[in-house]
């Protein structure tokens, strides 16, 4: 019985020490969302757009298209099942009338991620249209080889 009780505490304990670089890696994943967002919403202020403002709904979207792309080793507006950014929107309760997606594979950090996308005619048209009133970011996998998704949408 002894055995078993140290076994369990020698379990745990290691668990606790794993999981500050999980904690870690969340608050730096929602930092460089926060920055995507400033970044995003500095361009499209030069441009004479409202700002952006943070959807906890297209979040969820943009996470799980992130999430998706990742764990299947994709790269892709399509989900692994078929779903397109404006049906993960809605999937998860927004009602939009107009939306959109920008993927970045690769860069560090949202500075860069931001100012590829603004290279991209595609993508710089999702940033700077003026129509789009919300968004989600996300940010997944490893520092060296990062995936941004941003979702954008108007009700």
């Amino acid at each position: 019985m002894r055995k078993a009780i140290t076994v369990l505490v020698l379990v745990l304990a290691s668990l606790l020490v794993a999981a500050p670089p999980v904690v870690a890696r969340a608050k730096t994943a929602a930092a460089a969302e926060r920055r995507v967002l400033r970044l995003v919403n500095a361009a499209r202020a030069q441009s004479g757009c409202a700002p952006l403002r943070i959807s906890p709904q297209i979040s969820r979207a943009a996470r799980h298209q992130a999430r998706d792309l990742i764990r299947n080793d994709r790269y892709s507006h399509t989900g692994s099942d078929g779903s397109t950014p404006g049906g993960r929107i809605r999937r998860v309760g927004y009602r939009w009338h107009l939306a959109g997606e920008n993927l970045f594979l690769g860069p560090r950090d949202a500075q860069e991620a931001v100012r590829g996308w603004l290279r991209s005619p595609e993508h710089r048209a999702n940033i700077l249209n003026c129509s789009y009133r919300h968004t989600g970011v996300a940010v997944q996998g490893p520092p060296s080889h990062r995936l941004w998704v941003q979702d954008f949408a108007a009700p």
